[in-house]
């Protein structure tokens, strides 16, 4: 099977299976949105963060050095269990010694226990860094999506049971501490591995010349993509930090749905690619396929915010809407921005990745600490704004290093963009409508999802449609067998 073929199908287990994950994970969320208070509720999310943080802490890189090393070899991979492993002990303790501290003078004591109690999930995910890096230099994508999606399952199955006998946000806790000792386990039952480990200085120092700027870009990185949040939570307190972050809820499901699952793929299979491609036509084709497929769902959720938000979480969130619709048209710049830094690192240019994430610094983390003193919605206006800014500067760092024709690219994605907006258009127009006709908020949001899925198409295929029957052609050359007629140039 070509890498081609086998990347699409590790998309395509990947995107199916963070599908049922992320499905499963917005129906315990709504569900503790409406049983949690706003306070309880955003105060929990604000502690997740930072046991996000620390687990990003331990992942940085490591992967993508495990995936694009030409060989697959015991000694290394024990070499880098212990690595990772002592990575994560040393996050975990720092959680406990001084993140909690912080937690407790500055929040709450209970803040300071949730943080505590959700440590040990750092350590847990170190175990599972080397499992994974095997599974995806081995596309084995179906295997590591479904040990993931049974642990989520489980996880969601205990979360609902401790909160439906009164343990409230303890329930959230206690389901998540069980996600991930689950998913080691399922990972490790699924890849066939056996930890090991080893301590090898060499080894250690190849590690840490790979990863150190990759580390430093998953920090900002993660920093850049949750200012707005971390910072309207110490700004404006938890009940804010909820609002805003049940706005990004639905952007998050479909990020990783859709960017993620090909994120994911990008260092695996551009870095085989020989080195007389066309790697910049080839991130074209990508980038245009991605944003036929993601764009109109973005705009399409900033359409239908209002009775989403309303049906997921309940009438609380209401204000969360006008948040999700703002903050949906920073796709068209991210949908060709999102993929930039994998592109790089599958050339093994790590230091431009990195310089690629300052920048998204620059657009997220100084932008949301200067705005977010006016108001929450000032402040998304800025970082959409911010971000087609920024679009040029990112594209001249990718230039450096491969070429991309920027007169290509932008015609290739007019006609989604196009599509999409005339989308958004249509629904918004007509929304008014179909609540004085049918009342009730479900009906109100299927009656919305099928007229801008109808526009969508209408639109593409009447003023696009050579374009939109050739990325059809490619979408059916990546995912059935057989030759296909070659895209031309031009696409």
């Amino acid at each position: 099977m070509s890498i081609k073929k086998k990347a699409t199908k590790g998309s395509i287990w990947i995107s199916l299976t963070r599908t049922g994950i992320n499905l499963t994970d917005f129906f315990v969320y709504a569900y503790l949105a409406r049983i949690l208070t706003l306070e309880e509720f955003g105060l929990a999310g604000f502690c997740f963060l930072f046991v996000e943080f620390a687990n990003t802490l331990v992942n940085a890189g490591v992967n993508q050095n495990l995936v694009q090393r030409e060989k697959w070899e015991t000694k290394y991979a024990a070499s880098t269990m212990t690595f990772v492993f002592l990575m994560g002990l040393t996050v975990s303790g720092a959680l406990l010694v001084v993140g909690a501290p912080i937690a407790y003078y500055t929040y709450s004591e209970l803040a300071a226990y949730v943080i505590a109690s959700l440590a040990p999930i750092t350590l847990i995910t170190s175990l599972q860094v080397v499992v994974t890096g095997k599974l995806l230099r081995e596309f084995e994508n179906k295997k590591m999506g479904l040990a993931k999606l049974t642990a989520s399952v489980f996880s969601a199955l205990i979360i609902i049971i401790l909160a439906e006998i009164g343990y409230g946000i303890w329930a959230l806790i206690f389901g998540k501490l069980a996600n991930n000792a689950f998913q080691y386990l399922f990972l490790l039952y699924v890849s066939k591995y056996k930890p090991s480990f080893n301590i090898n200085k060499d080894d250690f120092k190849e590690l840490i010349t790979f990863c150190l700027p990759l580390f430093w870009m998953v920090v900002l990185r993660f920093l850049g993509k949750k200012a707005s949040n971390l910072l309207t939570g110490i700004a404006l307190g938890p009940v804010s930090f909820a609002l805003l972050a049940a706005a990004h809820k639905g952007g998050d499901v479909i990020n990783q749905v859709t960017t993620s699952s090909i994120n994911s793929m990008i260092v695996p299979s551009f870095s085989r690619v020989g080195r007389d491609s066309d790697i910049g036509g080839l991130f074209i084709k990508l980038v245009t396929i991605a944003s036929t497929i993601i764009t109109p769902i973005f705009m399409g959720l900033a359409a239908i915010a209002d009775p989403f938000v309303v049906i997921a979480f309940g009438e609380k969130f209401e204000q969360s809407a006008t948040y999700m619709a703002i903050s949906a048209f920073s796709i068209f710049p991210l949908v060709v921005a999102n993929f930039i830094p994998n592109l790089l690192i599958s050339q093994a240019k790590t230091k431009d990745a990195f310089n690629i994430v300052l920048v998204n610094i620059f657009c997220n983390v100084i932008i949301a600490s200067c705005t977010i003193w006016f108001g929450i919605t000032v402040m998304l206006y800025s970082l959409v704004i911010g971000n087609f800014l920024a679009t040029p500067i990112r594209l001249a760092i990718l230039r450096k290093h491969i070429y991309i024709d920027i007169k290509k690219l932008f015609y290739s994605l007019i006609p989604s963009f196009l599509s999409a907006l005339g989308m958004f258009t249509i629904v918004a127009l007509l929304k008014s409508s179909f609540e004085d006709y049918f009342g009730a908020q479900l009906l109100i949001l299927f009656a919305s999802i099928l007229v801008g899925l109808a526009a969508y198409v209408t639109i593409s295929f009447i003023f696009f449609f050579t374009h939109t029957v050739r990325q059809l052609k490619e979408l059916q050359s990546m995912f059935f067998k057989g030759k296909r007629p070659a895209i031309p140039p031009s696409a």
